[in-house]
């Protein structure tokens, strides 16, 4: 779970940066700030989610991924509800995944075949995360905006999609819900998500 978890997060860096060598160096970079800043995840949470959070703003596409995971509900969402469930979504994960890592110190981590800087605006980078708990395979979707920055819009761990999962998840929460999207918000849980897709 933990070493899912890292994988999930590792892309962070300059989003100016080869994808390939963005994401094989961040994994270093986040392990870091997790060893240093980890010790408050009791004493101070929030300045140990805010640390994590900091380092993966760069470069995940938080709205892109929110509203894709919404999906087609984000079109029958009012702006200040789509704005409310990004804002809980990437509150929700990032803590959940600030927790997951907090005891964990050094991972394996490789890139597949890394490459050149690809001349196209996406690529899929490759990535194996080795711990204690095995081995963990993860492809990276990475789309170039317009500013020339890369960034991550999906992860596949182990062959599952975590983007379609949490769509998924969000549409079944919404008929369960009676179509009650405020409520839906409320009660969104990335620790359940990603313990979901993990098993």
């Amino acid at each position: 779970m933990a070493a899912c978890l890292i994988a999930f997060w590792a892309p962070v860096a300059s989003a100016n940066q080869n994808p390939y060598s963005m994401i094989e160096g961040v994994s270093n970079e986040l392990l870091g700030v997790i060893r240093a800043n980890g010790q408050y995840l009791n004493s101070n949470p929030q300045r140990y989610y805010g640390s994590v959070d900091k380092v993966l703003e760069p470069v995940v596409d938080f709205d892109f991924i929110a509203r894709g995971v919404m999906g087609r509900y984000a079109k029958e969402a009012t702006p200040a509800q789509r704005a409310k469930f990004v804002s809980a979504f990437r509150r929700d994960l990032v803590a959940t995944f600030a927790r997951g890592v907090a005891t964990f110190g050094d991972l394996d981590v490789k890139v597949v075949n890394p490459g050149s800087a690809p001349s196209g605006n996406r690529v899929n980078v490759l990535q194996e995360v080795r711990s204690n708990e095995g081995l963990t395979k993860v492809s990276y979707t990475l789309v170039r905006n317009r500013s020339g920055q890369w960034k991550l819009i999906n992860v596949i761990l182990n062959g599952v999609n975590l983007g379609k999962t949490f769509r998924g998840q969000f549409s079944q929460a919404m008929q369960a819900n009676g179509g009650d999207i405020d409520k839906v918000i409320a009660n969104w849980s990335a620790a359940d998500k990603v313990a979901d897709s993990a098993n």
